[in-house]
């Protein structure tokens, strides 16, 4: 479904969209972001505590695919030029830096909305609705299912405490947890190996004692 809404995208709306899916940013911090928050030495973004929102400047990474095409869309400037096009010319607008590094309109869930329909998606799911915070979920789920620890997790996701980053955001898939008794069943079935280094003979029950006992000290069972 991912592939679909991006291919479904503008290409400004796109480079939006694909930024929050790896970064978890929030559609402030998004259109906060300036040209000059494009790090390429360290390849990711550099966060500033005057608009991140739990004030703490910080440093988001990039994957290296995205890091070279958002070089290429800063300085081709897209992202002013449909600004220019919204305010019909009136710059700059309050919380949009003047030289802004991506496009993010005020009302994110009106353009998502286009996409969603545009890519077949419905809008309205089991699990919930599909709105643009639904991109900072579905990138910690996603950053949890990759194997990152607790503590990075929570880091990636710029959050005070693991309870909020676990609790709040964390979700389960239904193929996961039936993958996982399963993999239970064949475990206690017999089907599973051995652990390296343990032989089949030592799973073999005990016959006896492995230290002689006289009868008269053993306790009765």
């Amino acid at each position: 479904e991912i592939g679909r809404l991006l291919a479904a995208c503008a290409p400004h709306r796109r480079d939006t969209l694909e930024t929050a899916l790896v970064t978890g940013l929030r559609a402030r911090e998004l259109r906060s972001l300036a040209v000059a928050n494009l790090n390429t030495e360290r390849c990711g973004l550099t966060l500033e505590a005057a608009w991140t929102k739990n004030r703490v400047a910080g440093f988001q990474p990039l994957p290296s695919g995205l890091m070279a095409r958002l070089r290429d869309h800063a300085e081709s400037g897209v992202a002013l030029a449909v600004y220019l096009a919204n305010y019909r010319g009136v710059w700059p607008q309050p919380g949009i830096p003047a030289q802004p590094l991506l496009y993010v309109p005020t009302h994110t869930a009106r353009d998502l909305d286009y996409d969603l329909h545009a890519a077949g998606i419905p809008k309205q799911t089991p699990e919930g609705k599909v709105d643009f915070h639904a991109c900072r979920v579905a990138y910690i789920n996603l950053v949890i299912e990759s194997g990152a620890t607790v503590r990075e997790t929570q880091t990636l996701a710029r959050h005070l405490t693991p309870t909020i980053t676990m609790n709040t955001y964390g979700r389960t898939r239904a193929h996961a947890l039936a993958e996982t008794v399963e993999g239970i069943a064949e475990t206690i079935g017999g089907t599973a190996k051995c652990v390296t280094g343990v032989s089949e003979a030592s799973l073999e029950p005990e016959t006896e004692s492995a230290t002689a006992c006289d009868p008269s000290d053993c306790a009765s069972a």
